[in-house]
């Protein structure tokens, strides 16, 4: 019989302390699988999705879960959300735990799309109860909170990211800027284009016509050229550097012979008037989307000031 002074006696405790340990460990572990399973499962019976033949007989057939994937970020691609989001709901019941969260953040990103702002964030917040540092959730929670005007979780958002020690200086500027802008805070927005140069469109855009003695204090005529769709079609601009005269001499309100560095301008300087106009889109320099329309986020990889100015004379 084993004495408890007898080294075996220790080391048979010392096993019998680990199995106990990795018992308990494997026992929770287990109830917190269960746990994310049930508040998955609860989650999806949430939302009602509309019947479809087509989709059925889809899953009727001996496809992987690969090919489906496939398929539904194609329907995702043509617009057809609608399909996009069948497929999503009926690979969540045949998939396993790791995978249900990647097909939720497609969910996400599809609801995001089709204007299902409240949805989007509720399967959002269902990956984050499971992963609360999964960057990419984090991410576009903080764009889904953007169209919401959610400004005090876009802080706490930024908050996160900053401690998982991701760059946040974009957002940071992005969402004081929309801040101030809500507010009128002339002082304000001063200071943020100080402190983030990368604000200097939206400091221009929300001056000109306010302050326009304001704005040529901080740029210079290389910003009046990037920024040139800004001042195109303004017609009250002092004419205190080239680049305004040269723009006012492109659209034949004045003459002005000092050769222009941008190509556009000088062609109309030289045609008659009414002839040609100036049409003006923007390109990702990110992603290369070109887009009509300027956003402070590209309408496609969703990244901050990315978007740059490209020009082409059109017929007037």
């Amino acid at each position: 019989m084993l004495n408890y002074r007898d080294p075996l006696f220790s080391i048979i405790a010392f096993l019998l302390l680990i199995l106990i340990i990795l018992l308990v460990i494997n026992f929770f572990a287990s109830l917190k699988e269960k746990k994310k399973k049930k508040n998955l499962e609860e989650f999806i019976e949430k939302f009602d999705f509309l019947n479809d033949k087509e989709i059925e007989s889809i899953f009727s057939d001996d496809i992987s879960i690969n090919a489906l994937m496939l398929l539904a970020i194609a329907f995702e691609k043509e617009g057809n959300y609608e399909k996009s989001l069948n497929i999503y709901k009926v690979l969540l019941q045949n998939v396993n735990s790791k995978e249900k969260f990647t097909i939720l953040q497609n969910m996400a990103e599809v609801y995001f799309k089709a204007g299902f702002l409240q949805k989007a964030k509720e399967a959002l917040y269902e990956i984050l109860k499971a992963y609360p540092r999964d960057i990419k959730a984090l991410k576009l929670l903080f764009i889904v909170d953007d169209k919401l005007k959610d400004f005090d979780e876009m802080e706490n958002i930024i908050e996160i990211l900053d401690e998982l020690e991701i760059n946040t200086t974009k957002e940071k500027a992005y969402l004081y800027f929309q801040k101030a802008k809500l507010e009128n805070n002339k002082n304000e927005i001063k200071f943020l284009y100080e402190k983030y140069p990368i604000l200097k469109r939206n400091f221009v855009s929300y001056f000109l016509g306010i302050d326009n003695s304001l704005i040529f204090q901080y740029i210079d005529e290389i910003d009046i050229y990037e920024m040139l769709d800004l001042f195109w079609n303004i017609d009250y601009l002092p004419l205190n550097n080239e680049a305004l005269k040269h723009i006012q001499a492109a659209k034949k309100e004045l003459t002005f012979e000092k050769k222009s560095p941008v190509f556009e301008i000088e062609v109309l300087k030289n045609l008659p008037k009414n002839l040609a106009d100036l049409e003006f889109e923007y390109i990702c320099t990110n992603c290369k989307h070109i887009t009509p329309i300027y956003e402070d986020r590209c309408p496609h990889c969703k990244e901050l000031f990315t978007l740059k100015l490209e020009i082409e004379i059109v017929k007037a």
